[in-house]
Formats: C-alpha cells, sequence, structure tokens
C-alpha cells in the first residue's frame, strides 16, 4: 500500500451577481494552508497549476480541454 498524504487548499472567488451566464473569467486567491503560500488567480487553469506545483506530481495535472469541458456542462442557458 502507498504512502497518503492530505494536502489542503483554499480557494476565494469573486463572482460577479448575474446569474444569466456563466462566468468568462475566474478572479480570486488560492492558498495552500501548509505553508501559507498564496497567489492571485484570473483563470481555473491558475488554480491547477497552483495545486499541481504544490502536490509535486505532474499527472494529476487537468489537461486544458477537460476543465473547458467541465465549465461547458455547468453553463446554464
Amino acid at each position: 500500500m502507498g504512502v497518503r498524504r492530505i494536502e489542503s487548499f483554499l480557494l476565494r472567488l469573486v463572482v460577479q451577481d448575474d446569474n444569466t451566464t456563466a462566468p468568462k473569467s475566474w478572479r480570486g486567491r488560492i492558498q495552500h494552508i501548509a505553508t501559507g503560500e498564496e497567489q492571485k488567480i484570473d483563470q481555473i487553469h491558475d488554480a491547477v497549476t497552483f495545486i499541481t506545483t504544490h502536490l509535486g506530481r505532474t499527472n494529476v495535472a487537468i489537461a486544458p480541454s477537460q476543465i473547458d469541458a467541465e465549465e461547458d456542462d455547468t453553463a446554464q442557458p
């Protein structure tokens, strides 16, 4: 059995209060709880990159095409 570790991140997003469309951009901050390191984010890809960097494993990254597909699934008409 492999070694398991738990990593925690705090993601804060500023969301425009118009529910008419899915957000075209993301604004906020992400923080790695253990180190306290923070980074501003303007795109969801920035958060994924930040998390991947802290996990130290490139194989956990989500391909941008997967993120785009997930965002399309959550978009409301």
